[in-house]
């Protein structure tokens, strides 16, 4: 079962990959949509910060910041896993596979499942969908383009791994929205904040500039305690 798995796992990159040429129109096209973070976010963080300021309303922006904190929680899960469960190499450091890769080996984690990238725009795909299901939907299919196919294209991910990542982000985003005391608080914290919300704004625009990037700098935070620590 596993192995049968397994099997359909590398038949499906190795198609993807396949579409790999010597058209460097072709290529091109495919790093641009797969490895660029511009074309890759801006339909989503557009559709975010819309949401956010289309209604002055405490109840939405709470679940918002909710499945904002769930969308952090399940990333930096999914880059735990990766260097702690490694079921298969990322395939572009698998020697054995016969690739056209696109794309040079920039990844200090050997491991690839659950993808980080996908996770992370699965999960603010949940949020965008808990309060627009037709924009969530839309949105659901541009990530499956771009933080999906296209980074199997370019051999960064295994299917699995995206399809892990499918199940990890939007899960615990529906978790966490689904934890009545998470809501009581946050909405507690925003009335607080009610005559003050420029600051909110202000915190919420610098999460996802962290979000824009994987959150790079609370990684490398967490690694500066966990040195010291240690």
């Amino acid at each position: 079962m596993f192995d049968s798995a397994r099997l359909l796992d590398t038949k499906l990159l190795l198609a993807l990959n396949s579409f790999f040429s010597s058209t460097e129109q072709k290529n091109y096209f495919m790093l641009f949509m797969g490895n660029n973070s511009l074309p890759r976010g801006f339909p989503i963080f557009v559709s975010l910060v819309g949401l956010w300021f289309s209604v002055e309303c405490n109840k939405r922006r709470s679940r918002m910041l909710i499945g904002l904190l769930a969308t952090c929680f399940a990333t930096l899960a999914s880059v735990w896993m990766q260097r702690h469960f490694t079921p298969h190499l990322r395939p572009l450091l698998d020697p054995t596979l016969p690739l056209k890769v696109a794309v040079p080996n920039t990844w200090d984690r050997v491991g690839s499942f659950p993808s980080d990238t996908a996770t992370l725009f699965f999960s603010l795909v949940a949020v965008i969908f808990i309060e627009n299901r037709l924009l969530g939907l839309l949105c659901f299919i541009w990530a499956l383009l771009t933080a999906g196919v296209a980074r199997i294209a370019l051999g960064i991910h295994y299917p699995s791994d995206i399809l892990g990542a499918l199940v990890l982000g939007p899960v615990v985003v529906f978790l966490f929205n689904s934890v009545p005391y998470f809501k009581i608080l946050v909405e507690g914290v925003l009335s607080i904040f009610q005559d003050r919300m420029y600051l909110v704004h202000a915190l919420l625009f610098i999460f996802l500039a962290e979000a824009y990037f994987l959150f790079l700098g609370l990684q490398g935070t967490l690694k500066y305690f966990r040195f010291f620590a240690g």
